[in-house]
């Protein structure tokens, strides 16, 4: 059997798109190996204890007044997603990233704000 040239390329054209295709079914995400691994697993327990601490000074806040018990509730809220977050890191759906669950600059630059009023 002989195989002209044109043949040869459209051989080689189409054994190219497989593996280019086989290769993206099987990439898994460095976030998703991460989450897989011991250290992994490690980063997710200590996201537990993160979020578990967040909710020791929210109980605290309810005990204050005024702006400590405001600044403190913020705190409790920013501590609490950030441990969520780091616990939930093999949790993750399609399309959704760990940053979108994280908390944001905004609520942390308000935490300081709040903490300079307290310090006057």
């Amino acid at each position: 059997m002989k195989i002209t040239e044109s043949q040869l390329r459209k051989l080689i054209r189409v054994g190219i798109l497989n593996e280019s295709n086989h290769d993206e079914e099987e990439r898994v995400s460095e976030m998703r190996q991460f989450s897989d691994s011991r250290s992994g697993k490690k980063v997710m327990s200590a996201g537990n204890k993160i979020s578990s601490a967040g909710n020791a000074i929210y109980e605290i806040a309810v005990d204050q007044t005024g702006g400590m018990r405001q600044t403190l509730e913020r705190v409790s809220e920013f501590v609490s997603k950030l441990g969520e977050s780091l616990s939930g890191l093999n949790s993750l759906e399609e399309g959704i990233s760990v940053t979108d669950t994280l908390p944001t600059v905004n609520e942390f630059k308000q935490i300081i704000k709040d903490i300079q009023k307290l310090e006057k």
